[in-house]
């Protein structure tokens, strides 16, 4: 995920937030809109340190390659397998 669709999510988060209207006062609706941008930071963490340890387990699996028995390309293909969810 790109930074502008990290931003574009929490900025939705935020606008939901700020349309449902349920807070009894402006600290309340304040606080709301704190925990949904906390709670959508979380959300796009969570995918940066998926991403993180799926290019760690990618470059693992290339330390191991044996060069007697693996070429550039075996670690090409390690590199551009798309395994990601998101």
């Amino acid at each position: 995920m790109n930074k502008d669709q990290a931003y574009h999510q929490i900025a939705l988060a935020c606008l939901k937030t700020l349309r449902s209207g349920n807070a009894a006062s402006n600290e309340d609706t304040a606080k709301a809109l704190y925990e949904s941008i906390d709670a959508a930071f979380e959300q796009q963490f969570a995918l940066v340190l998926a991403e993180l340890q799926d290019s760690q387990a990618r470059l693992n699996a290339i330390k191991h390659l044996d060069p007697n028995r693996h070429s550039l390309a075996d670690a090409l293909e390690i590199i551009d397998h798309n395994g990601t969810a998101h």
